[in-house]
């Protein structure tokens, strides 16, 4: 994913005091924290629907592969996926292919309302920070069609959204800017589906994202709680 693609680096390389980067062998601390790093990324995890009982396997394996390769569904898969579910399948094909424009629209958007998130000292600054803001809202997208498809409304996995909270504040990812973007993506993702004739799906698509956002809130919450809790017992 997004802020997940830039974990591979910084396993081997973290910035030093004057922002140049080092390789990582200088201090046990960010190496401590570089491990840290790599371990949640690896047990971070959006969907969950891979590991849903209630579907059957085939389905299972399908979603898991798609996943994996973190791609959107081919035309087919989608239409295997509705037969089983009762969705009609064409409108969520078309959908689809407005994917990239979608995330487009909904950059502009919040980039118009708050354009000092790009600019030095905002929160996504500099580019590649909000370029991996961007890829995210893609992802979740994605990840929500999946459970479009199948008539999922409670797609994430609660444990990888749990190392995901955690990884998210080690990598001091604008949580709030990201989740603002994907509140714009909800919004033109519902009403470009029910123009393609699709009202009752297209409310059930702005649920699951609605979905995924809480728990990302939900537990980033949680986790800076705990965050907070423990620094008080350390001041104790």
């Amino acid at each position: 994913m997004g802020f997940l693609s830039r974990t591979s680096r910084l396993a081997d390389r973290m910035p030093d005091s004057s922002g140049h980067v080092e390789k990582q062998h200088c201090s046990s601390v960010s190496s401590s924290s570089a491990e840290r790093i790599k371990e949640l990324a690896r047990k971070s995890k959006v969907c969950g629907l891979s590991e849903d009982p209630s579907l059957p396997e085939e389905l299972r394996d399908l979603i898991h592969e798609a996943d994996q390769n973190q791609r959107l569904l081919h035309d087919e898969e989608i239409q295997f996926c509705c037969r089983w579910s009762g969705l009609e399948a064409a409108p969520l094909t078309a959908l689809q292919q407005q994917v990239p424009d979608l995330v487009d629209q909904a950059r502009a958007d919040l980039l118009s309302e708050q354009p000092q998130l790009v600019q030095p000292g905002g929160k996504l600054f500099p580019q590649d920070r909000a370029d991996a803001c961007w890829r995210d809202c893609f992802h979740f997208l994605r990840v929500s069609i999946y459970g479009t498809a199948l008539r999922k409304t409670d797609i994430t996995d609660r444990d990888g959204i749990r190392n995901l909270a955690e990884l998210y504040a080690q990598l001091d990812v604008p949580v709030a800017a990201l989740l603002a973007a994907l509140d714009r993506l909800r919004l033109h993702s519902v009403a470009s589906y029910s123009r393609l004739g699709a009202d009752a799906d297209a409310q059930a698509l702005g649920d699951t994202l609605s979905h995924l956002c809480n728990m990302i809130r939900k537990e980033m919450k949680r986790h800076d709680g705990s965050r907070q809790h423990l620094s008080e017992a350390d001041i104790k």
